[in-house]
């Protein structure tokens, strides 16, 4: 019992000596606790606001004169290309691509973070004969896109916004 005891100690001490950091666990400039997002679409939108809401901040759409912080979606696209086809030309396999550029203004228009770019891919076998099942698994590798995209965008701005 001692041993496990000795155990987790160590194991935590470990990963406190290493930087670990739970995921969600955000820090962010008291200048960006209320932030402006313009661009992008809805989605990235409401799952760029859940993480804000992680690191006790808020993110909103622009209304008027924008005095807080501002982050700007410069390019959001989302779409899928063929990866591999058979030896008759079918579809086999396809790759959603996602790239996202973006910067970061304080109140006064200062650059934060410089434009980031952002580029992220995933791929999935397609079947002709499942097509219900093929655009369901899409679907699912999009919305993990989504959200796999706001974390690193907040990993970066954690990291250039001192």
């Amino acid at each position: 019992m001692r041993r496990l005891a000795y155990l987790v100690v160590g194991i935590s001490l470990l990963l406190g000596g290493c930087g670990f950091q739970m995921r969600g666990d955000w820090q962010l400039p008291s200048s960006m606790k209320q932030t402006v997002m313009s661009g992008g679409g809805r989605v990235l939108y409401e799952t760029l606001q859940r993480e804000f809401r992680a690191a006790s901040a808020s993110l909103t759409r622009p209304e008027g004169d924008i005095q807080t912080a501002h982050l700007t979606i410069l390019k959001n696209q989302m779409d899928k290309r063929v990866l591999s086809v058979d030896n008759r030309g079918k579809v086999i396999e396809y790759e959603i691509y996602y790239i996202l550029h973006f910067k970061l203004l304080d109140e006064n228009g200062n650059q934060i973070v410089p434009v980031q770019q952002i580029n992220m891919t995933r791929d999935y076998p397609y079947a002709a004969t499942d097509v219900l099942g093929a655009s369901q698994e899409e679907a699912l590798l999009r919305n993990e896109m989504y959200g796999d995209m706001a974390r690193q965008m907040m990993r970066r701005i954690q990291a250039l916004a001192k």
